[in-house]
Parts: structure tokens; C-alpha cells; sequence
């Protein structure tokens, strides 16, 4: 089968030497100390000889887990040659000389050892699906670093090999490295293997972890109790022994958290040339560096004992973590124009709507507390929670409508904020006093700017394109950097569909304060810390006085939904489940539970918008392919979809059963069809089908 995931790398070859994409991108045209700065902490080298670089600590990944992790064969190989099995890998060639005898005694040591906490044996993978995986791979913003697949196509076409500029982070052989198991759970927390590594943790359930590793790995088929699961040896003693001079030998305690008998010993450097900066050294680590890797070394070197500035070390550290795949700062980075498609969400924000802002002068745009929260690692929001676009356990996403989601880092950004914030810092500003009644009307419709006709406030969504959350604007935002962005917009993000209402630093507005920018502006700032309402102009209506309740029979609505499309049917039972039903291509889209739907803004709003299920526990199913013929309800209000699949009209009937729905599928039987059925994530507990020429019935269950 061809590997679905495709290095798309333009003009820039695959080569031997280690990625650092931060260098790659931005410090490899050219020799530079900064570029050597980057690469000497994030290859190690600062972890075996000492030094400060003003860089987060780049350290390898736990092993006192690691044979329970990843398969033993590969294992070996890689200890023995990490860039042969894993081309691009940052790890040296620190064993060139071991035998498999001693590789064998490593592995017995590596499985001797203790983690500092016992895991919690995860619940059997019941059901996995691939294809939901993929579209999770390609928009959540995976894409960001590493290749698309091959066999995802975004709505503006699959890219040109031409417009990658830089190198994806490749894979190993997944297949030979991994189980579905062990790749999922890395993949649900990376930080649990990897405390400050560079690949951050993104928020999901198991399911979603689940389905993306099984997309990685082609898992054939639905069934994950068939996943092959990597199996531990058992430590022999001797063996472990044996393998313990062995690490100690390669200093491998240098970059890993080992136990204090197995300390590696700081190498002093003496001088900046030879040693591992040789290309055919044999002694010590071996890298395979490429020419500009090597010489922006040396010069590092030469200058090692100059201090980084913070703005440089911020900088770097933004390389490092490859913040700047997804955020531009100072007009570099931000994804290339071929990862561009991938990031997806309001497109009627413009590119306000797709892509993160820019992280030019953040550090004195956020204030400190709420950067810290930003970067840090927060309460997590239960899996239902994700779909909804604010709610506490996630405060600090302001743009739920950004589908890339911003992720977490471990001990990587420990400094982080305050750094950004001594970088970027800005003469400071402090509203004095601020009329709280004027900045409530200058928010809202009645006279005012008008704002909440494209920003939500709290738990109210705007009257049209929903923008950032502005009731949390003190909280998040510095005054001398509202202050100047509120005057001119486009300064700060070029493109940007917010208008000025203070253009040149003139009021639009001569009646309130007297026209006064600067009071205006404080007026603002002063409602949002107030919290004290909301603004004028919200409906008297809010959401939840037309909440639709299903009681006696099925009840059917239309609606803009998320996830399914303009053309979503909804489905609502009296049995607590619900439906989302894709009138577009034909197939069901979501199911939740609880609650079934508020139909405020489907029936009042001038722009309707996208809506979400307002139950918990949504399940997706993957986006149908068939052609939508209709619906027909029957004498309980149960709905009977119609669809044609291959020019074979397929009917789906939808009933509510106590905690799930039974899905009934039929169809003239016809020689050598057999309808494509998909079944939602996450949701399958239990598959009840029967089996009759040309129809199959399904029960889905919750636990």
C-alpha cells in the first residue's frame, strides 16, 4: 500500500544531517552564531559540555518506559544508529561500536528500570477509524510540521511540491516503531514521554489519539482488538548490568533522566574545532552535519560566552519550539503557502479566520498572566466541552474559530512569558478612571461602534461573523497595546477586517466624551474590567429561551452546523440522543447526548452562523460521499433519509433507543453492491447488526 504520508519538500532535499527546523527555515541560508546558538542546545551539545545558551532545556525522552513503548527490534536499531531508522533525528551516533550483544544488554537494562509513577493500564481501542484520523492530521495542525497526507484534500486543492520552503519533521517507520496503543497514547500526551520536548501536547480525547495513530499506521479495518501490541521483555539481571556499563559509557545520563548511579560526567570544551565538528571524526557522538550546521557551530563557539539578549533568546526560543510553523513574528514565519489550505476555520474572517495571530511584540500585547496561561499547560476541557466555543475550562481560547488548535508545552516555557515580556516590552500606559456607561455604549449598536456585531461578549455570540471574545479584553490585553491597536488595526496585522473607528487617532464618535480618543478607549477597558453587563444592543432574547426540547416524538430541524454544513438536518429524540444529518452529501454527521438544540440564531439572527450541539459527548462521523435524495418521516416522526451511492438508492432510518440511536440501512439488492456504512468514533460501544439481502441494522450504544 503506498505510504499515505507524503515528504513534500520543494527545493529542500531530505538530507542526513539533523533537522532543527528552526534553523533550517530561518538560519541555514547563511552561517550565523545565533544559528549555532540554536543548534548547540537543541542538539545537545550544551547538555554534555556545559554553557548557557538562554535556550529551555532540549533533553531526550523518558526511558524508564521506553521498552514498553516502542517495539524492541526498532529499538535496537535505533540506539545503535538513530538516523538510520529515523532520518532527521537530533540524537547522535553515540553507540557506533556496539555489538548486538550489548545492544541486547541495553535494552535488559532500559527494561530494569523504575518509572517515577505507575501508569494506569489504558481500556481496550474497541473501534478505529482511519479515514477520521486523517481530517484530525490534516486541520488540527499537525500539518504545521509535519507533512500532509497524501490522501487528504483540502477545499483549495492539494498543494504544489514547489510551495513547501522548508522540511517537514519526518517519521520513523511507524509501523515497525509503534502499536496503535503506544502511538496513540504518545500521541493523547507527548509531554508524559517527552517533559520538554518540542512536540507539544494538543487537547483531545483517547478516541481522537486513537484514530489519528491509526491513520499513521494504516490500520487496516475498524476492529482495534486485532492491534498487534508491543510487548516488554523481561530483564534479565545480568544482562541489565552489562547494559548499565554500557550507558554509562556513552553518557547517555547526559540528555536522559537516568538513575544517579548511571551520571554522566561533563566534558569541558577546549577548543572550537575537531571533535564532533570534524566530518569524519570517529570518536565521541557522531552527527552527520551538514556544512552550514557545522560552520554556524564554530561560530557559536567562538562567542560562546556572550550572553544571548532577550530578544534574541526569545527569538530562538520561539525557533526552537517552532512556535513560528503556525505564528508569524516580525514578518517571518507562519505556515508556507503550501500548508496554508490545511488551516482552516470562519473564512468569513478573511485570513483572520484561518490562520493564529502574529506573535510580533507579543510579550507586550498579552499581559503576563494571561500569557503565562496561554503558553502553560491548563485545566483541560472534557472531550463534549471542545465543541462548545467558551467555556471556562478553556478560557484563554478566545478564537474558537480557529480549527488549529493552540496547543500546550511542558517545562519548555517555564520562562517564557516573562522573557516575551521583557523582550517586547512597550512604554508603559494606565487608563486613568474610564467611564464604564460610555464604554458600554460604545460597544454596542445603540450609537456605539458596533462591536458585538463581529465580536462575542462572554457567553453571547455576536449578531454576525463571530470574532475574538472582547468581554475578557482587561484581563488579556496591555492598555498601551489596545490603545494603539484600536487607533490603526491594519499597523499590527496587515489584511485585518477590523475597521477604525479612531482613525489618525480621531473619534468616529464627537458625542460620547466629547469625542475624547483616549477617554473613549479607557471607557472601553474600564466596562470589560468592570463585567458589570453587557452591551447595548444584544436581542432581549438570549439563548437558551428558544432551546428546542424533543418530549413526545422526534422533532426535526435545519440548521448551519459545525462539522456537517449548511445543509445539517437535526435530528432530536425523546431518548436523549440526537442527529446530525448531512443533507449535502447524504450521511450521518454528528450524534450527541443531553441536551438537543438552542434554535436562537437559526431563527432570529440576520447572519446565521454556524452552530454547535449544545448536549455533551459529541461523536463525529467521517464527511460522506454519497448524493442526498431527501427525507421522509414515518407515522413516530422517525426520519427515513434517502441517499444514492454508485447510482443505487440507499435508505437510512434514524430511531432513538434508551442511551443510543438503531440505524437502519436498506437497498435494492443489486449484484456486487454493497453500500459504504461508516461508523461514528468514539461512540461504539456495542454493534448489534443483523444481517438480510439488502438491508443491516445497527444499534449504537453510550456506556
Amino acid at each position: 500500500m503506498i505510504l499515505r504520508l507524503v515528504i513534500l519538500l520543494g527545493a529542500a532535499a531530505l538530507g542526513a544531517e539533523p533537522l532543527v527546523t528552526g534553523f533550517e527555515r530561518f538560519h541555514a541560508s547563511a552561517p550565523t552564531a545565533e544559528g549555532g546558538r540554536l543548534l548547540y542546545n537543541e542538539l545537545g551539545c550544551v547538555n554534555c559540555h556545559g554553557g548557557e545558551t538562554g535556550l529551555p532545556a532540549m533533553r531526550g525522552p523518558a526511558l524508564a518506559t521506553v521498552t514498553q513503548r516502542v517495539r524492541s527490534e526498532w529499538l535496537r536499531k535505533f540506539v545503535a544508529d538513530p538516523a538510520s531508522v529515523h532520518p532527521g533525528a537530533v540524537m547522535p551516533q553515540v553507540l557506533a561500536k556496539a555489538d548486538d550483544k550489548t545492544l541486547v544488554a541495553i535494552e535488559h537494562y532500559l527494561a530494569s528500570l523504575k518509572p517515577k509513577a505507575a501508569s494506569k493500564a489504558a481500556a481496550k481501542i474497541m473501534h478505529v477509524n482511519g479515514a477520521r484520523g486523517g481530517e484530525l492530521f490534516n486541520t488540527l495542525g499537525c500539518v504545521a510540521c509535519h507533512a500532509p497526507g497524501k490522501d487528504f484534500i483540502p477545499a483549495e486543492g492539494v498543494p504544489k511540491a514547489s510551495e513547501f520552503t522548508h522540511r517537514s519533521v519526518g517519521f520513523a517507520d511507524l509501523k515497525a516503531k509503534y502499536s496503535l496503543d503506544s502511538l496513540g497514547a504518545f500521541i493523547l500526551d507527548p509531554l508524559k514521554v517527552r517533559a520538554d520536548g518540542r512536540m507539544p501536547k494538543t487537547v483531545m480525547d483517547r478516541q481522537d489519539s486513537i484514530d489519528i495513530a491509526g491513520y499513521l499506521l494504516e490500520f487496516q479495518g475498524s476492529d482495534g482488538r486485532i492491534d498487534q501490541p508491543v510487548v516488554s521483555i523481561v530483564a534479565d539481571k545480568n544482562l541489565a548490568i552489562a547494559g548499565r556499563k554500557a550507558v554509562i559509557a556513552a553518557q547517555c545520563a547526559a540528555c536522559h533522566d537516568l538513575p544517579k548511579d548511571a551520571a554522566a560526567k561533563p566534558v569541558a570544551l577546549k577548543k572550537n574545532e575537531g571533535g564532533c565538528l570534524d566530518a569524519d571524526h570517529v570518536s565521541g557522538p557522531r552527527y552527520a552535519l551538514s556544512d552550514a550546521q557545522r560552520a554556524s557551530l564554530k561560530l557559536f563557539l567562538a562567542k560562546k560566552d556572550e550572553s544571548a539578549s532577550p530578544k534574541l533568546a526569545a527569538d530562538l526560543t520561539l525557533h526552537a519550539l517552532n512556535c513560528v510553523a503556525c505564528h508569524e513574528r516580525d514578518g517571518k514565519g507562519g505556515p508556507d503557502a503550501a500548508r496554508k489550505p490545511y488551516f482552516q476555520g470562519d473564512h468569513n474572517l478573511g485570513d483572520t479566520g484561518r490562520y493564529p495571530p502574529p506573535l510580533t511584540g507579543i510579550g507586550g500585547k498579552l499581559r503576563p498572566e494571561w500569557l503565562a496561561k496561554v503558553l502553560a499547560p491548563r485545566v483541560e476541557a472534557k472531550p463534549a466541552e471542545l465543541f462548545t466555543s467558551h467555556n471556562k475550562a478553556d478560557e484563554t481560547r478566545v478564537r474558537p474559530y480557529l480549527k488549529t488548535k493552540m496547543p500546550q508545552y511542558g517545562a519548555s516555557v517555564a520562562d517564557l512569558a516573562k522573557l516575551l515580556g521583557v523582550a517586547d516590552a512597550r512604554p508603559a500606559l494606565k487608563f486613568e478612571g474610564g467611564d464604564d456607561t460610555a464604554g458600554r455604549k460604545l460597544l454596542g449598536t445603540q450609537g456605539g461602534a458596533g462591536c458585538i456585531t463581529c465580536h462575542r461578549w462572554g457567553d453571547r455570540p455576536s449578531l454576525g461573523v463571530q470574532g475574538p471574545d472582547l468581554s475578557n479584553i482587561a484581563a488579556r490585553l496591555q492598555e498601551s497595546w489596545l490603545h494603539e491597536y484600536l487607533i490603526n488595526p491594519a499597523g499590527y496585522r496587515p489584511g485585518t477586517l477590523m475597521p477604525s473607528f479612531w482613525p489618525g487617532g480621531k473619534s468616529f464618535n464627537q458625542e460620547i466624551l466629547g469625542g475624547d480618543t483616549d477617554k473613549q478607549i479607557a471607557a472601553i477597558y474600564k466596562f470589560a474590567e468592570s463585567a458589570n453587563g453587557e452591551p447595548e444592543g444584544f436581542p432581549q432574547n438570549r439563548n437558551g429561551e428558544f432551546e428546542i426540547v424533543p418530549k413526545e416524538r422526534p422533532v426535526v430541524q435545519r440548521a448551519f452546523t459545525d462539522g456537517v454544513g449548511v445543509r445539517a438536518i437535526l435530528v432530536g429524540f425523546p431518548t436523549g440522543v440526537h442527529l446530525a444529518y448531512d443533507g449535502d452529501k447524504g450521511g450521518p454527521g454528528l450524534a450527541w447526548k443531553g441536551r438537543f438544540f438552542d434554535a436562537y440564531l437559526t431563527w432570529f439572527s440576520r447572519f446565521p452562523t454556524f452552530e454547535k450541539p449544545i448536549g455533551t459527548e459529541v461523536v463525529a462521523w467521517p464527511k460522506p460521499t454519497g448524493r442526498f435524495l431527501g427525507y421522509r418521516l414515518d407515522a413516530k416522526g422517525n426520519p427515513t433519509f434517502l441517499n444514492e451511492q454508485g447510482g443505487v438508492k440507499v435508505e437510512e432510518t434514524y430511531e432513538g433507543v434508551e442511551n443510543g440511536l438503531r440505524r437502519t440501512v436498506t437497498w435494492a439488492p443489486t449484484p456486487d453492491f454493497i453500500p459504504t456504512i461508516t461508523h461514528p468514533a468514539g461512540m461504539i460501544v456495542d454493534v448489534k447488526e443483523s444481517s438480510a439481502q439488502g438491508r443491516r441494522v445497527f444499534t449504537y450504544l453510550w456506556k
